[in-house]
């Protein structure tokens, strides 16, 4: 199943931290409603 995300939003971080945020898999399941896991 694939997911289609759009929209902007302007964080208060450096773009290398949320790089590893957008990249580490835990950080992703908890900012997802529902989630359970991530392949």
């Amino acid at each position: 199943m694939a997911m289609t995300m759009t929209g902007e939003v302007n964080l208060p971080a450096t773009k290398q931290v949320v790089w590893e945020a957008l990249n580490d898999p835990e950080v992703l399941k908890a900012c997802i409603p529902g989630c359970q896991s991530l392949e």
